[in-house]
């Protein structure tokens, strides 16, 4: 956890030479426009036979301003019990959990950070049902201006 929370802290050029180093792969960028924010796609152990990867990780980015944001897709229960462990670690405090869309949602604040956590069930390249996590992190300010808790 105290990576990707480096990570947000990072320029996208950085972000990209670290995640690079670390064995990430990156797969497409989107550039910020008035309206919505740009963003670069990594993938993590990516899959030869399909379009799935271990872990996906979005670093979102403005133009406008220093706001970052994180989202990383979880596939591995170790990996989301891991990254939930440090959250509580860090003294954060649920704010609220409920179902939106057929996904678990959980929302973790902490002095500066905000969590969002959602837990979901998708069909992967073999057609199985399997579970994955999103975890997403803001700054405080950045979740509140936008998502409103």
């Amino acid at each position: 956890m105290a990576q990707i929370l480096d990570i947000k802290k990072k320029t996208l050029g950085n972000a990209e030479e670290f995640l690079t180093e670390k064995g990430w792969e990156f797969s497409e960028a989107q550039e910020p426009t008035d309206e919505l924010m740009g963003s670069a796609v990594f993938t993590y152990r990516k899959s030869d036979v399909s379009d799935g990867a271990e872990s996906f990780l979005s670093f979102v980015y403005s133009s406008f301003s220093d706001v970052t944001r994180i989202t990383i897709q979880i596939s591995k229960k170790e990996k989301y019990i891991e990254y939930l462990n440090s959250i509580k670690g860090y003294g954060c405090k649920q704010l609220s959990s409920k179902v939106e869309d057929g996904k678990i949602v959980k929302v973790y604040q902490g002095v500066t950070t905000t969590f969002v956590i959602k837990s979901a069930t998708t069909s992967n390249y073999y057609d199985q049902e399997v579970v994955t996590w999103i975890l997403s992190v803001f700054s405080n300010e950045d979740y509140k201006l936008n998502f409103g808790e």
